[in-house]
Order: C-alpha cells, then sequence, then structure tokens
C-alpha cells in the first residue's frame, strides 16, 4: 500500500482508560525482564530501532537502545543519549507555556484569537481554547501543497493559515489540526515578543538543564551532534530520510533526547499541569511527534504510575501496539509478544463485499477520501481516486493486502446504522465514515 504519514497518532490513540493497579517496587525486576523481553522481541522482527526509557517513582526500570542487525545500514545505529526531531511533542511544551502564561495574567484561554491577530479569519469565534483542543475547524494541513514552507517565516505562514476554509464551526466538532498549533505557537509569540523556540529555551531547556535540546531555526546552539539519522521502508528496503523538508514548518523545529525529555516530563508532573494538560482518554499526561524515518512518544500514566519516553529512526515500528503493551505490562494485564502475522484468504460473497463499496472520509487523516469497490469477486482499495491495492478478506468484515501485513481494514456498523471503515494502522484505530 501506499506508505501514509503518522503524524497524528497522539491524537487518533485514544484508548479507554484501563482498570490499574499499583506498582510495587518489588515487581521492578520483573518488569526490566518483561519490558527487555518485548523490545527485544520487536527488534528482532526489524520492528524496531531506537532506545527506550521507564521509569517508576524515580527507579529507572528500562534505559537501554534496540538496533537492528547493523549490517543492514550502519546509518541506523542510536542510543539513548542520541538527538532526534521530536516534532508533535512541541505541541505538548506549547501547552505548558499557557498554562504558566495564564498564571501570569498574560493569555485568557477564552480569548479570541482575533485579540491576537486582527485580521484573522473567524477570529472571534475561535479562541486559545480552541486552538488546544484541535476544536478551531483549521484542517490539519495547506489545501495547497508547496515545498517551500520550511522557508517560510511565522507571519509569512499563518498568512497561508487565514487563507484556509474552516471545515466546522469553532467549538462545534474535533479535528487534529497541525495549522492550529501554529498559530498557536505564532501567539505565544506574540505574547513572549520572541520566537516560540526562544521562549522555550528561557523557560524550559535552560533552567531545566535540557542541555542537549535546541531548534534547526531561531535558536542558535552548539549541540546538536550526536542527531540520529531518519529511516524508513520503500520499494528498495531501508532508505535514509532527510530531517527537514521542504514542506516542514520552521517555527517549532526541536531536537532532542530522551534524557532531556524525561527532565521536561517530570518538569509537568505538578498538579497545576496535570490539571490542565492530562488527556482524558488514556489518564495521561503526554505527546507524540512523527516525521518521515522518525517517530517519538513520551508520556507519564497517570494510573500506572510511570513514564514511558522512546524513540525510533525507522518509522515502520508498531505505534499503538508499544504504547498499549507497555501499558500492559506496567499494570499486570495479559500481553502477547510481537509475531509475524500469517492471515490467511477466505472467499466471501459479492453480495456482501458490495455492502462495503463506497467512499469513506477519514477525517483525522488530512481528510483523505478512502474508496472501496467491487471489481469481479474482489474489493479494491483506492485512496484520494487512486487505485491502490486488491484486499483479501480474512473474515466477512475483515480485509488486507499481504498474509503478513500488521494493518488491516475492518468494517462495521457505526452508531447511525450506516457502514464505517476502521483502518487498523500499526495497531492504531482509523476511523472512516461513509459519505
Amino acid at each position: 500500500m501506499n506508505k501514509l504519514t503518522i503524524l497524528f497518532l497522539l491524537c487518533l490513540y485514544s484508548c479507554k482508560q484501563t482498570n490499574t493497579t499499583a506498582v510495587q517496587s518489588s515487581d521492578h525486576q520483573l518488569y526490566t525482564q518483561e519490558l527487555k523481553e518485548y523490545f527485544q522481541s520487536l527488534t528482532a522482527l526489524e520492528r524496531f530501532n531506537g532506545a527506550v526509557l521507564v521509569k517508576q517513582e524515580g527507579h529507572t526500570l528500562l534505559y537501554q537502545e534496540f538496533n537492528l542487525d547493523q549490517d543492514t545500514l550502519m546509518s541506523l545505529h542510536c542510543d539513548p543519549q542520541s538527538q532526534f526531531d521530536i516534532h508533535s511533542i512541541s505541541k505538548l511544551m506549547a501547552k505548558a507555556c499557557i498554562v504558566d502564561l495564564e498564571s501570569e495574567g498574560l493569555v485568557s484561554r477564552q480569548d479570541p484569537i482575533a485579540k491576537y491577530i486582527t485580521t484573522f479569519p473567524n477570529g472571534d469565534n475561535i479562541t486559545i481554547q480552541h486552538l488546544l483542543d484541535n476544536q478551531s475547524g483549521l484542517p490539519r494541513e495547506l489545501s495547497t501543497e508547496r515545498d517551500d514552507i520550511v522557508n517560510l517565516d511565522p507571519k509569512a505562514l499563518v498568512d497561508l493559515i487565514m487563507d484556509e476554509q474552516l471545515r466546522f464551526e469553532p467549538g462545534t466538532e474535533s479535528g487534529y489540526s497541525n495549522l492550529g498549533y501554529q498559530v498557536l505557537y505564532y501567539i505565544i509569540s506574540l505574547i513572549t515578543e520572541q520566537p516560540f523556540v526562544q521562549y522555550l529555551d528561557e523557560v524550559y531547556f535552560k533552567p531545566l538543564n535540557m542541555i542537549n535540546t535546541g531548534a534547526h531555526f531561531y535558536l542558535s546552539k552548539d549541540n546538536k551532534d550526536h542527531l540520529v539519522t531518519n529511516h524508513e521502508l520503500d520499494d528498495d528496503g531501508i532508505v535514509v530520510v532527510p530531517s527537514i523538508q521542504g514542506r516542514d514548518k520552521n517555527q517549532a523545529k526541536l531536537y532532542s533526547n530522551i534524557n532531556d525529555l524525561s527532565l521536561f516530563l517530570d518538569h509537568i508532573k505538578t498538579q497545576r499541569y496535570i490539571d490542565q494538560l492530562t488527556n482524558k482518554g488514556r489518564n495521561t499526561v503526554g505527546w507524540s511527534g512523527g516525521g518521515d524515518g522518525i517517530l517519538s512518544h513520551i508520556e507519564y500514566n497517570i494510573a500506572g504510575n510511570y513514564d514511558l519516553l522512546f524513540y525510533s529512526n525507522y518509522d515502520e515500528i508498531p505505534f499503538g501496539d508499544i504504547v498499549l503493551t507497555v501499558e500492559k505490562i506496567m499494570t499486570k494485564q495479559p500481553y502477547d509478544l510481537p509475531r509475524l502475522y500469517d492471515r490467511q484468504e477466505m472467499s466471501i460473497p459479492t453480495q456482501t463485499l458490495d455492502t462495503y463499496v463506497g467512499k469513506y472520509r477519514m477525517r483525522e487523516f488530512n481528510n483523505s477520501l478512502f474508496e472501496f469497490k467491487r471489481e469481479d469477486s474482489q474489493l479494491v482499495f483506492y485512496q484520494d481516486g487512486v487505485r491502490n491495492t486488491v484486499l483479501k478478506a480474512e473474515t466477512e468484515d475483515t480485509f488486507f493486502e499481504l498474509p503478513t501485513d500488521e494493518d488491516y481494514f475492518k468494517f462495521q456498523e457505526a452508531v447511525d446504522g450506516n457502514i464505517e471503515v476502521v483502518y487498523y494502522y500499526k495497531k492504531v484505530p482509523i476511523v472512516g465514515h461513509r459519505e
């Protein structure tokens, strides 16, 4: 299948809160063993290349790198001290900034953004809170693709965002929006009278001794000497991907390492942050970041009382499975070690296939349109009008491309009685509603 971006992972990964029990210190050795076994299994299947930190009450359970066979590609090598681009983890930092600025009386979550950008269309109806909660109505990305975005200063980028049409009335729905957070970064820079990353450096990086953290733009630091090389999988195998690309936005292009992000996570565990930053769906404080060839995640799991931080400079990792399995290990729930899939194809009636035919809008996937057509006795998947692949049935409602695929499509009845499709991508469910 066509390679799909996973920048949206955290906003989609909102599993129901599980019943958990407190972790006892006597269990630390067992948890270390199980965590190590899990990540070693992933690496053996070439599903992980990176580093992991798991802590509980100041006790380090796992702080280790896991590298693929170096005969595969020497540039894959990394370790816990390696630096990596954190991408959307900057959104968590922006949310913390708002907590701080609001406590100083410099901003209110209820402020309309027109207070700061007077010419912003619908600016009287979009609040700071809407930007924080992805309820502004702004689209995920610019409607017109450009390869010079990285060269635009923040004001020029916001000017482009102002030309975008809202996808819904502010506050009435939720829709992940990178553009909304770009506006928020810019507003923070207007309030603090300095570039967003310079404010982060002033209030977090320097005071917390995050000496390996910095930004590619607007912040000059001579500390970028252990940056990993990014990788992805294509038809030629594992290939190197540039860390800075033309479509990147430059005002929050940050890099860090696991230890520094752990310092930041420790800082926002105080109650005034937790009250404002908790992801209610999973009872965590955290965020994920991802770009071509790189993925990272940080979280404080409140119910399980542990920290999980990891990055991988190879983006073929089962992201959702990692977060969920670590939670199961740390809360004494049953879990499965990674395995190779061997899906078996079955024949199903064409009448059943016909019930799935149609176009499905993937709102949280940059509003992409997934279409399924029946061609003879097969179900064929199209993405945004382009024929993608012929699907095989594993059950009457579940379809895959290759027997070894982890990813699959599942059709089910929606609340309104219509059919919806759930695309399980790296075990993260992405729901599409039939139009």
